[in-house]
């Protein structure tokens, strides 16, 4: 089934996250309901039911099953997989689940990548990492890993991670990109439809993100993102983390999903990524992916309470989850401007009042 003006679509996220709340958030204007694969202190679990017993009926009665987070609970995966109404695929989410298939997957394809060894086991990972690379690299687990977590930056000291010796699984040893900066693009497809947002700048600390601005443009990134999303016969919106080196770029990651790096579409696009992704899965035409200024977004890392005095530079967007964490994305401030300058110094004013020592990560 698709989207009829005689029908109200009925959509189910599995998980419960900010990236789901803001999928309602946007999709809520339309003739749209939203259920959520969720515990009920989830933030997603404020603006629409959530549930976890009786998964199967409720996704049976959906039209489409989507997720917000690769890292979901198998088992309502695999059913909305076998129902046929997981989108984006189980393709997508089984490359992004284990980063050595990514990786991989990447590089057989013939896309621009860091040089990067697939081993088994932490012990090959260290002895890889000391005979090819020199003791100068990135240690990272194949499963389990975002926002910087199972990441290991070495240079020169490998002594100090004797303690992956003893783990097991998949590992990718990758070389250490000395870039001049980090930038994504979030692109969207449906069917042979095909749109993207103009690239922006990115500020990761050990790796997650702080924040980003933009636009710029690049054409190369906008070609790899329309080649990857159809290669992979993808449907919904993706984002793609890359870095850039004398002018070339080389692909980090992809996330098969809306992405933290496009948050700021939804005061400085014309339509928002969340819009986007709701647009497509329900298989209406998609919007513009222009952008209506200069804008960019700070993330509240590990912060309790809403940073009220951040208001007169931007918007903020507060997640209300329960339990502030170091590294915890909490929320979010969107600034909006008239050039790069004027947003660079919104957000350095907003990192003054968020960090004034600097993030602690």
């Amino acid at each position: 089934m698709r989207f009829s003006r005689h029908n109200s679509f009925r959509y189910c996220i599995l998980g419960g996250g900010q990236l789901g709340w803001m999928m309602i958030l946007e999709g809520s204007k339309f003739p749209i309901t939203f259920e959520v694969y969720a515990e009920k202190d989830e933030p997603a679990c404020k603006l629409a039911q959530c549930f976890k017993e009786d998964f199967k009926q409720r996704m049976e009665e959906c039209d489409v099953v989507t997720y917000e987070f690769e890292h979901v609970d198998d088992e309502p995966l695999n059913l909305a997989r076998d129902l046929g109404k997981l989108v984006p695929g189980m393709n997508a989410v089984e490359l992004k689940r284990a980063r050595h298939l990514e990786k991989e997957y990447l590089r057989r394809e013939g896309f621009p990548v860091p040089r990067f060894v697939t081993v088994e086991g932490g012990e090959e990972a260290l002895r890889v990492l000391r005979d090819e690379f020199h003791n100068v690299g990135v240690i990272k687990r194949s499963e389990g890993g975002y926002d910087g977590k199972g990441q290991y930056f070495i240079r020169g000291n490998a002594e100090n991670y004797n303690f992956l010796r003893e783990e097991k699984g998949y590992f990718v040893v990758e070389e250490i990109v000395d870039f001049d900066f980090e930038a994504s693009i979030i692109a969207v497809r449906r069917g042979n439809e095909f749109r993207a947002y103009p690239p922006t700048f990115n500020y990761n600390e050990k790796g997650i993100l702080v924040y980003n601005y933009g636009p710029f443009w690049n054409n190369e990134m906008v070609k790899i993102a329309e080649e990857l999303t159809k290669k992979l016969n993808y449907t919904g919106v993706m984002g793609i983390e890359f870095f850039v080196k004398d002018g070339k770029v080389i692909i980090n990651e992809f996330a098969p999903r809306v992405h933290n790096t496009g948050h700021y579409t939804l005061d400085g696009a014309e339509v928002s990524q969340f819009e986007q992704h709701v647009r497509a899965l329900a298989g209406l035409e998609l919007g513009p992916t222009n952008v209506l200024s200069f804008s960019g977004m700070v993330n509240i890392l590990g912060i309790g309470e809403p940073p009220l005095d951040t208001l007169r530079y931007g918007t903020l967007y507060w997640y209300g989850k329960t339990e502030s964490r170091k590294r915890r994305k909490m929320g979010h401030i969107n600034v909006i401007g008239n050039d790069l300058s004027d947003v660079k110094g919104k957000i350095e004013n907003i990192m003054g009042i968020l960090y004034p020592n600097g993030p602690d990560l």
